[in-house]
Parts: C-alpha cells; sequence; structure tokens
C-alpha cells in the first residue's frame, strides 16, 4: 500500500519500514537518492535503497568555535547545517560565514532558524551592518538581474555528521526581489549572524542559499562556523554622550555594554564591531558617544567609540585627547594596509582574491567616522609621527587615500579596490 510522503510515496505504511521512496503513487518512479525525513525520523536513500533509521540527534553536528563547514562553489543550492548548541540562556550565537570561491562576492543568502524564528542580517568586516537576506558583490550580479529570473528551484543539500559530508535533502523554492539584497560593491568576505539564546532550545539551523542567473556561471562558495553559545563579552562604558568632547570628559564609566565582534579579536570595541546592553545580544546600544577603558594598541588612560544607528554599530573608536599635544583633539583609529607607492599596489596588498586582510593601526586627526581630504593621519594614537606619503588601503570597503606634501595630509580618498 503507498503512504503519501510530502510529494513522495513509500512502499510501507511506516516510514521505519518502508525499503524505498517513489515520486509516484503507482511507485514505478525511484525518488532521487539523498537524505529524507518523515516526523523525526532520517534515512538516507543510495542506489533507491533505504539505509536504517536515524534520529535529529544524529543528524545535528555538535557546535564548535574551530570546526569550518565547507559550502563549494556552487549555484542553485541550498545548504542546511544543523548545530546542538546546548541549552544555556542569556547567551550569544554568533555564526560566520567567509566568502570563498573563484568569483569572490558571488551573493548568497545567509540565515539561521533558531526556536521558530528567523534569522538574517550580517555584520561584514568589510561593509558593516547589511540587513538584508542576500548578501555579495554589486559587480558581480545586481540586485535586478536576480530578481529578474526568480523564483529559483534550489536543490536541497543537509549536512551529515555520520559521513561529514553534505548529502541531498528536500528541495526549496525561494523567490527574490531586489529588497532582499544588500548591495556591496566588494566582496563581503568575513560575515557574522547574531542570534540571541534566551530560550533552552538546543539546536540551530543555518542555511546558505546560492541563487542562479545565466549571467554567471561560475557561483560562489562559503565556509561556515556554529561557535557554541556564550555570552558575550564585557565593556566597561559611560553613559550616552553627544560629542567626542563630552565623552571624554565623562566623571566615570560605570555602565556595562557587551561586544559582539567584528573586527576586534580582545580588548576594547573595533570598527564594525557591534555593542548591547545584555549578554545576549538583545537590545543593541543606544546612538551616539562613550568613553571606554582602552582601544586595542593604544596606551591611553581614556578611549572612546562613537555607536551609530539602531543595531549597536560602532563606527569608529579613538583616542581621548589627555596626553596628545596641543592643539591636537581627539584622533580616530583607522585600519589600513602598510604604505605602498600607488593605488594598485595598495589594492594588491589584499586584492578581493586576497587572504590577509589591511591589519596596520593607524590614526587620523579629523571630524568623520572615516578618513577625508585635509585630515592628517599618524602612524601612533599620540600624534607624534605623520604617516609617510603613499597610498594605503582601507580595511572600510577597500576604500583607498593617499597622503601626500610630507605632512601627513590625506590628499584624496578615492576608489574601491576590485
Amino acid at each position: 500500500m503507498a503512504v503519501s510522503f510530502d510529494t513522495y510515496y513509500i512502499n510501507a505504511e511506516d516510514f521505519s519500514d518502508a525499503t524505498s521512496i517513489f515520486t509516484d503513487a503507482a511507485m514505478t518512479t525511484v525518488a532521487p537518492d539523498g537524505t529524507y525525513q518523515f516526523n523525526g525520523v532520517h534515512r538516507t536513500m543510495s542506489n533507491s535503497i533505504l539505509g536504517s533509521p536515524f534520529f535529529c540527534g544524529t543528524c545535528c553536528a555538535n557546535c564548535s568555535g574551530t570546526y569550518i563547514y565547507p559550502i563549494p562553489p556552487a549555484k542553485n543550492v541550498d545548504h542546511t547545517i544543523c548545530s546542538n548548541i546546548g541549552s544555556s540562556t542569556r547567551t550569544a550565537i554568533v555564526v560566520s560565514f567567509k566568502f570563498t570561491g573563484t568569483n569572490l562576492g558571488y551573493p548568497l543568502g545567509l540565515a539561521a532558524t533558531f526556536d521558530s524564528q528567523f534569522y538574517n542580517g550580517v555584520s561584514s568586516n568589510r561593509f558593516g551592518y547589511l540587513p538584508d537576506l542576500y548578501v555579495g558583490n554589486n559587480n558581480v550580479v545586481s540586485p535586478a538581474d536576480l530578481a529578474a529570473e526568480s523564483p529559483y528551484e534550489l536543490s536541497g543539500f543537509s549536512w551529515q555528521p555520520l559521513t561529514s559530508t553534505f548529502v541531498p535533502s528536500q528541495d526549496f523554492t525561494r523567490a527574490i526581489s531586489t529588497a532582499d539584497y544588500n548591495v556591496t560593491f566588494g566582496n563581503p568576505d568575513q560575515c557574522y549572524l547574531l542570534i540571541p539564546k534566551m530560550s533552552t532550545s538546543d539546536t540551530v539551523s543555518v542555511q546558505v542559499f546560492s541563487p542562479v542567473v545565466t549571467i554567471n556561471s561560475t557561483g560562489g562558495g562559503c565556509n561556515v562556523t556554529v561557535p557554541c553559545p556564550a555570552p558575550l563579552e564585557q565593556l566597561s562604558v559611560s553613559g550616552t554622550r553627544s560629542s567626542v568632547f563630552d565623552a571624554c570628559s565623562a566623571p566615570s564609566r560605570d555602565n556595562t555594554a557587551y561586544i559582539m565582534r567584528v573586527n576586534s579579536t580582545s580588548g576594547s570595541p573595533r570598527m564594525f564591531d557591534r555593542v548591547f546592553v545584555d549578554s545576549a545580544g538583545v537590545t543593541p546600544l543606544a546612538e551616539g558617544y562613550y568613553q571606554i577603558q582602552t582601544i586595542q594598541g593604544a596606551i591611553s588612560e581614556s578611549s572612546w567609540m562613537h555607536v551609530v544607528g539602531s543595531n549597536g554599530e560602532v563606527q569608529s573608536v579613538g583616542v581621548c585627547s589627555s596626553g596628545l599635544p596641543i592643539p591636537h583633539p581627539a584622533l580616530v583609529e583607522v585600519i589600513c594596509s602598510e604604505m605602498r607607492n600607488s593605488q594598485v599596489e595598495a589594492c594588491n596588498y589584499q586584492n578581493q582574491q586576497g587572504n590577509g586582510l589591511p591589519d596596520q593601526q593607524y590614526w587620523f586627526e579629523g571630524s568623520g567616522d572615516e578618513p577625508a581630504v585635509n585630515d592628517v593621519a599618524y602612524s601612533d594614537p599620540f600624534a607624534n609621527t605623520v604617516l609617510p606619503d603613499g597610498f594605503y588601503q582601507q580595511l572600510r570597503s577597500y576604500k583607498v587615500f593617499q597622503v601626500s606634501g610630507g605632512s601627513g595630509v590625506i590628499s584624496s580618498v578615492s576608489g574601491i579596490c576590485q
């Protein structure tokens, strides 16, 4: 007797007793090999024969801060990773996505499901917070081209920890509109998705969608890491202030904030990190300026950060003016390459297919969150040594600025490295 199994049929009353799966009620056409699930029971079909049943606890891998799931440069595919994350509460799951593959920056859908709630919106180390579902390089394919070919039929693949491979699973139909897509003019590189863990639910499902377009045949890949949940790290801060001067003049740092790290690895925040009022990352810190303890790499009694928007995103950090020679105001950190003799060389320091990131810590004197023409750049946080003339690639958005004239003055801020 045939029993309906979604759009499939099995040759037994119970899925655990079936020997094969079919696409028609007459059971004349065998379904594709792959892993199938019904009522929590999973079975893998190989050569048209169903293997032994296994259950959800077996198909979810254990969370790890070091284990990487390699998603190949393939399009028209939906990859799903299930991870056991334990029953802790008031912790944060920060999933990382590292764009890889031949065509770096090919648009990918990055999302997760936890406790029946869908999450998307990632923080890129190059572009900051990107709120929509699809993330990618507009020079590879435009949102209009993606939307024009929507909806997409995506072949489903799920991670199988028993074999450490992705195996065929349920297929998906996904529609794309231009509103789903974050336009960046470069490879988003390393991205982070925050999931506040406020319940004892002990699994999370992470998805990477790879839509297909006819104008491009190479696609893109991604390395995914699903760390175990942990409380976000604490940081002592002042109350919210309206300017750098007010933040640096704050009498105390008796408030506690919590950091989701994007471009910092320890200590105080850096550009594009996110800060919250709670350890799970539920409530972002309010927009404004804050005095903080010390900025990474600076020998300073007090520093500051500028939080912009409603997502707790740090746009800039700097050193308070105490200890700086008059008339210098507070200086702002900028993360760059080393000096190069041309814009091409600066871009080649870490182009969009490179392995190393711009990682030099410099400082500039200016009124904005990033360097501008006529700002003065320094190699130290106390304005003792100006940057030598040359070209510098910024970590922020692949931009390049030029210093000329021998006095550290920024003479141009130009194009984005490709």
